[in-house]
């Protein structure tokens, strides 16, 4: 009896594979797993798990054990500078350097890290006060990544040339001043950012997850050909055995195997990893990957211009990208204004043509003339399509907004803690709590909802966010911008502008910011972050706290009392004290040495006494329990 043809055509697949599989000298490498860190599963860590993935397979950074990664750790100044080492490919002449003789404290480098400080020295990446009094187990701090960073990619001069700091973070006062011009660079080449509420935080130390990301940025500037893989994806399997072919920029066709460990990424527009499966990859997509033999651990995609090379030489354009404005969709044929040559080009669609709009799974029905389009063709075909609707409505929070480039640029806050740049067309039209206004009206912390018009703002609709916020002076910055920090009566400190039209009295009477001191209690009426109105009281003021004792730490000097809320929540606090603080039962004073045996679980307590860096710190306990 034969065989039916459907055993035929499947032993005809099953013989293809096990011969496929034989061709490869280690058929185990087929199957090899990727480096996972069960610390790093979180979904707290989406963000950094590609970056960590990615160059712990570089061999630029390693784990603290074969499951943990440690991502909160902070990274010593000597580990930053090894794992910029290895980035750069230099580990194996880090391994025959020696430290010179003249370099300082050249005792306190571990043994293990004095090849690549070396290597480090002699790059250039090492110099000045880093030089003089490197402090190799201190944390690298923010600033500092941005300065080895620079130096390290040969970006000192072009930071040099830096005439004029714009940086608009909130907290760019704290960055040295001779640090400032590597954080703008750094900033501008993306290979560091900034936080969401603004700020740079120069002086945190970096994480051992922040590391990787900044690592990764890094890397786009170094030459990594050796270690990881770039071609264009020709086909991709996923029937039976999941594996896909790419050309190599030599016009040699490979053929990676991807297993379930492999790890799939999709870089996007603003350069971040977002993790894909490999159904999502199509044909014309340029890849990097990284390999064992023949089976990928790491494939990272992106798109872009798609030239491949033939093996004699000549360039052969197989696939392209069109970016430009869809002006019609005609049975099967798109018609796309080129963004390049501004000319109407008519191409045909494939059947099975995967579209994408607005970030979402889409179809060419759901595609509108006036969509901002980018066309992915392959053999005169188009099989991508990523669309963007012309018009569109973004809602957020006011961060800044800048007129340093020729169309102005507001920063705003989204919905969904993203912060996104727009360009502001020149005649936008403004309204801020239904009034009409303008640019400058708009403050930081404004809610405001913006109209696009192919990504440029054409209307901006703006509400203004009143708050009242009194409390004691912690401390003042008088500068170009002034700032004003607040603790406020639960030790919750606030930040404010100062600006020239910020009204500020004092007993009726008008002063200016200079006139205040720490500790001086104030009212403040602010829009956003801005102050519009502040009275001052020149006094200092004791808060008080008033709840029910839990716990006494003699060693530590901490009383714990539970209190209620005005809003009607249960919560703790830490009073502080010391020898100086009084304590009475009652109407009498007892000894401080012997607290334990005064207050005990259930006493009714109150303190007077003041914030200090959130912390409250008691001048008077009073017992109101009066026992024996």
């Amino acid at each position: 009896m034969k065989p039916s043809n459907r055993a035929q055509k499947f032993f005809a697949v099953l013989l293809s594979v096990f011969l496929v599989l034989m061709s490869f000298p280690d058929i185990n490498r087929v199957f090899a797993a990727s480096i996972k860190f069960a610390d790093i599963a979180d979904n707290r860590y989406d963000w950094a798990r590609p970056y960590v993935e990615k160059m712990t397979l570089l061999g630029v950074i390693t784990g603290k054990s074969q499951d943990s990664f440690a991502p909160d750790d902070p990274v010593k100044r000597v580990e930053f500078i090894a794992m910029i080492v290895r980035l750069l490919g230099l580990e194996g002449e880090a391994k025959n350097k020696t430290l010179p003789s003249q370099f300082p404290n050249v005792h306190s480098i571990p043994l293990w890290a004095r090849g690549y400080v070396a290597v480090a020295l002699e790059k250039g990446i090492i110099s000045g006060e880093d030089y003089a009094d490197f402090r190799p187990e201190d944390a690298t701090k923010r600033f500092e990544a941005a300065v080895f960073a620079v130096r390290a990619l040969g970006l000192e001069n072009e930071a040099n040339l830096i005439k004029t700091i714009s940086l608009s973070f909130k907290d760019t006062y704290e960055i040295p001043l001779d640090a400032r011009k590597y954080v703008q660079l750094a900033v501008e080449k993306k290979i560091l950012s900034g936080f969401g509420d603004g700020s740079f935080k120069p002086r945190e130390d970096i994480t051992r997850a922040q590391s990787t990301k900044v690592l990764n940025q890094m890397a786009e500037f170094i030459d990594t050909y050796d270690r990881m893989i770039t071609g264009r994806v020709e086909s991709v399997k996923t029937d039976f055995l999941n594996y896909i072919d790419v050309r190599l920029a030599d016009g040699t066709l490979r053929t990676y195997f991807v297993g379930s460990e492999c790890s799939i990424y999709k870089k996007d527009q603003q350069g971040a990893l977002n993790e894909i499966t490999l159904k999502d990859i199509v044909p014309g997509v340029k890849l990097r990957i990284i390999a064992d033999g023949n089976s990928a651990q790491y494939i990272e995609a992106f798109s872009g211009e798609t030239e491949s090379e033939n093996p004699d030489g000549t360039q052969q354009v197989t696939y392209r990208t069109v970016n430009g404005i869809l002006r019609s969709i005609v049975a099967g044929y798109v018609v796309v204004e080129n963004e390049e040559t501004k000319d109407n080009e008519t191409l045909p669609v494939d059947a099975d043509v995967r579209v994408t709009k607005d970030e979402k799974a889409s179809s060419l029905s759901q595609l509108l003339p006036g969509d901002m389009v980018t066309m992915m063709v392959y053999g005169g075909k188009v099989f991508n399509i990523e669309a963007e609707s012309a018009e569109k409505r973004v809602e957020g929070t006011v961060r800044s907004v800048s007129f340093l480039a020729k169309n102005p640029v507001i920063t705003v806050e989204l919905e969904d803690g993203g912060v996104e740049d727009f360009e502001v067309k020149e005649d936008v039209e403004v309204k801020r709590n239904g009034k009409s206004s303008d640019l400058k009206s708009l403050k930081s912390k404004d809610e405001v909802t913006l109209y696009l018009e192919y990504r440029k703002v054409s209307k901006i609709e703006a509400k203004s966010m009143k708050r009242s916020v009194s409390g004691v002076v912690k401390e003042i910055l008088i500068s170009d911008v002034s700032k004003i920090t607040i603790t406020d009566g639960e030790g919750t400190e606030h930040t404010f502008t100062i600006t020239k039209d910020s009204k500020i009295t004092q007993n009726r009477r008008t002063v200016t910011i200079s006139d205040i001191k720490p500790n001086f209690y104030v009212e403040v009426e602010a829009e956003g972050d801005e102050i519009v109105k502040m009275e001052v009281t020149a006094r200092q003021v004791l808060n008080v706290v008033r709840g029910t004792a839990r716990y006494v730490h003699e060693d530590a000097e901490v009383i714990v009392v539970e209190f209620e809320t005005e809003q009607g929540r249960i919560t703790t606090a830490e009073i502080h004290y010391s020898g100086d603080t009084v304590f009475l039962k009652g109407n009498r004073e007892v000894s401080v040495k012997n607290i334990a045996e005064y207050i005990e679980e259930g006493d009714e307590i109150i303190a007077a006494g003041r914030y200090e860096r959130g912390i409250f710190y008691a001048d008077v306990v009073i017992d109101l329990v009066t026992g024996s």
